[in-house]
């Protein structure tokens, strides 16, 4: 498993690439993390700024990078 830190311009956080795994701050100022969970799948993790989970969502690549994209812009959901 390779560990890649997300790409992060001023506070924002850039989109993250597939099959990657890290950390970064979205523009409301959450922390967000994605990992890979051996033989089970991906995870993204949002938590708020005292570090409580906020949400949790496990899926496929695509589908957990493509939500942690939309929460680092702000959005809730895809």
């Amino acid at each position: 498993m390779s560990t890649a830190k997300f790409g992060v311009r001023g506070s924002t956080m850039a989109r993250s690439a597939p099959h990657a795994t890290g950390h970064g701050w979205a523009k409301d100022r959450t922390l967000l993390r994605v990992d890979h969970e051996g033989g089970i799948g991906w995870v993204a993790t949002r938590y708020d700024l005292n570090l409580r989970v906020i949400e949790l969502v496990r899926g496929s690549d695509e589908e957990v990078h493509r939500i942690a994209a939309c929460w680092a812009q702000g959005q809730q959901k895809p």
